[in-house]
């Protein structure tokens, strides 16, 4: 229950945030009530602040809204009709309140968070004191050129509107209680076309769903306010509209899992007697095993020598046998097999040593962006830095219609007692694979990215001995500004680890600004999430990724690579080596393994200059027939029998600003790489590199 209420607690939070810098204030005796006048009169309360040395009673049109406890604050979320205030325990002082003017005009009041009303009024009030004055300044209302309210334009939405959700959750009742009352409930659901309507109900909600975000940027559109506030009004709307929606959702779901559990139970009754069958069966086999295993033993005995006193017995005594003997026999004196193994856990260290100083890592204080993180610092290694910038290099070639993309990051945390604070690394990337559905407005991860990450986590638990984790995930709002919404609070609570909750970061991305601004999110000490507001400052992941391509080239060394050009006997000076290091030589082999010819990968990194001259680097080979938009300083061929000629063809729309060609034969096994010399490749064989397959797979064991 506290973290249902928690989450509500969000989500007023949310809901109300916009409005906050836009409210009119009433103070009295301590206590301050945020509110917005509405058009027709009423206000829309939004949050309460008491500064008294009591607590104080909320009362909305006479009705009891709860209490705020002294030096506490609550958000309210309701609208009032008629009046709003508060009141001290009898014992403290009298009742404050509000009296609101009806406007001339009726219309629809914006209702930030529907809840349910009270229909009594209070009687433990006391007698009232003088109505205080309204405040005579005045905030911005926006409505349309007809003066309607944007909640007032969804309520004619004929699947969003209160009516029409009322109406949906009004059948679907009816639906259920017949359902319970029938006999043969197989029959109900046939006759009633239960299953269609259900079918008819989630493709009505996908189709508005994908409708939502249109329909709150036509809105705001129509609405009269300043450009600057649009963008915050619009998230509004999509969020209380996916609210809306969401109630609609929720009401089919319970419905279809009534559904489903009617279906089992008729299933389950008419197996009854099948189960029942399969038990007796079974009953009737083990006395069969019993009654012939007794049979076998009596026949036995039976057949077995009895010697007497007077028969001929040997009269030297059998051998005593050892205690090792008895030992390693059994009952029946056949010899049992005993293996002692000697066995040992594994302890995975929580350990950051080789991160903190490492030049290899971007490190980030929370406090340069927030002013509560439940993590102290985050270490970002330059290589998850490229590839998140690679992942929406690509997704900018469709700058009219971009899709939200997103990934996991894997990495390891360690926990400070003394502060209760965390430090996380953010190192391996994990991308969704291709059944994960990203469109404009929808991101969907899949259900085998929890695969993925399990694998992934294995393999760098097993070749590190170290406890990786998922350490943050990563998502875009293309064109919609940098913010932390509620379904992105609930994917962060789903992802979030069991026993140390806090550690788990968030990066949001807006790629169509100019500098890809990036904002951080982190749970906070008590376990909530922060939001937009509490972002001090956003960074850029543009700017980031000129570190990581920076610190590759201050950081490069060339013991930690293969040189691919070490056995040609000449070396041109601007491509005097081509190095790989472990994951670039993983990347290979896995691409090569697979039965396909012709332009099968690219190799992505940068230029290092070295004591022989410019080096090409390979930090990623990536494979695709697509070519990466950025960093790609290479390719991969794998072939059989092919020649110069055929290869120049498949790499002559390439070759303008490639430094070399990777050639893969699976007749030999061999890897030959090619420089390209003046946007040819090049004929001279002396500068060609041959390295065998399994030599570079020995190496990145070598080096594991």
């Amino acid at each position: 229950m506290t973290r249902i209420n928690r989450n509500f607690s969000i989500l007023l939070l949310c809901l109300t945030l916009p409005f906050l810098a836009l409210a009119e204030t009433w103070s009295a005796q301590g206590v301050t009530f945020y509110y917005t006048s509405l058009d027709d009169g009423s206000a829309s309360i939004s949050k309460v602040e008491n500064k008294a040395k009591d607590k104080i009673f909320i009362r909305i049109d006479g009705a009891d809204c709860g209490q705020v406890k002294s030096g506490e604050s609550a958000f309210i979320g309701r609208v009032s009709s008629r009046s709003f205030g508060f009141d001290f325990p009898k014992m403290s002082g009298s009742y404050h309140k509000v009296t609101l003017k009806p406007a001339q005009e009726k219309v629809e009041a914006p209702v930030l968070v529907e809840d349910e009303q009270l229909s009594t009024e209070s009687s433990k009030s006391t007698s009232p004191s003088p109505t205080a004055s309204t405040p005579t300044h005045s905030a911005p209302q926006y409505s349309t050129a007809d003066g309607m309210s944007y909640l007032s334009r969804l309520e004619q939405d004929p699947v969003l509107s209160k009516e029409a959700i009322a109406a949906f959750k009004e059948r679907i009742a009816t639906f259920t209680e017949g359902l319970a009352n029938a006999s043969d409930k197989k029959a109900y659901i046939d006759a009633n076309d239960i299953q269609d309507f259900i079918n008819r109900a989630v493709e009505t909600s996908n189709e508005k769903r994908a409708e939502i975000p249109l329909l709150a940027q036509s809105i705001v559109i129509s609405m009269q306010m300043p450009a600057d506030s649009r963008e915050s009004l619009r998230g509004t709307i999509v969020e209380f509209a996916y609210n809306r929606l969401k109630q609609r959702d929720d009401a089919t779901d319970a419905f279809q899992h009534n559904v489903d559990q009617a279906l089992n139970a008729d299933d389950q009754s008419q197996g009854i007697s099948t189960a029942a069958w399969i038990n007796i069966a079974i009953v009737i086999a083990l006395v069969l095993v019993v009654a012939i295993w007794f049979i076998f033993v009596w026949s036995r005995r039976k057949r077995k020598p009895s010697y007497g006193t007077t028969g001929k017995v040997p009269t030297t005594p059998l051998p005593r046998p050892s205690a090792n003997a008895l030992a390693n026999s059994t009952d029946d004196g056949n010899p049992a097999i005993v293996v002692r193994r000697r066995t040992t856990s594994i302890l995975k260290k929580q350990s950051l040593d080789d991160v903190v100083d490492n030049p290899q890592y971007l490190k980030i204080h929370t406090a340069e962006f927030t002013q509560d993180s439940a993590v102290a610092n985050i270490y970002i290694k330059n290589s998850c830095i490229k590839e998140i910038y690679n992942l929406y290099a690509e997704d900018l070639r469709n700058v009219d219609r971009p899709k939200e993309d997103g990934c996991m990051v894997l990495g390891r945390w360690v926990h400070n007692e003394d502060s209760h604070s965390y430090d996380v690394s953010l190192e391996s990337v994990v991308l969704p694979g291709d059944y994960a559905v990203f469109k404009e407005y929808e991101l969907n991860f899949g259900g085998k990215i929890k695969l993925r990450i399990a694998e992934r986590l294995r393999k760098l638990r097993r070749d590190t001995n170290l406890q990786y984790d998922l350490t943050c995930w990563v998502h875009s709002h293309p064109g919609l500004g940098v913010f932390f919404s509620n379904s992105d609070s609930n994917v962060q609570t789903q992802l979030k680890h069991a026993q140390h909750p806090n550690f788990l970061v968030a990066f949001v991305v807006d790629i169509l600004t100019s500098d890809q601004e990036m904002g951080i999110f982190t749970f906070r000490h008590d376990g909530s999430i922060t939001s937009r507001n509490d972002l001090t400052r956003l960074y850029s992941l543009v700017e980031m990724y000129k570190w990581a391509l920076e610190s590759d080239r201050t950081t490069f060394s060339p013991d930690n690579c293969y040189n691919l050009l070490q056995s040609a006997s000449t070396h041109l000076s601007d491509c005097a080596g081509i190095e790989l290091d472990n994951i670039s030589i993983i990347d290979l082999l896995q691409i090569v393994i697979e039965p396909k010819t012709g332009l099968v990968g690219w190799a992505l990194g940068y230029n290092a200059k070295t004591s022989i001259g410019d080096e090409m680097v390979v930090s990623s080979i990536v494979k695709s027939a697509d070519r990466p938009s950025t960093g790609v300083i290479g390719c991969l061929i794998s072939e059989t029998h092919m020649s110069l000629p055929t290869i120049q063809r498949l790499i002559s729309t390439q070759c303008n600003d490639i430094k070399f060609v990777m050639v893969y034969s699976s007749r030999l096994s061999t890897l030959t790489t090619i420089p390209i010399v003046n946007g040819e490749l090049s004929t001279h064989q002396s500068l060609y590199g041959d390295v065998n397959v399994d030599d570079l797979k020995l190496w990145t064991r070598r080096r594991r």
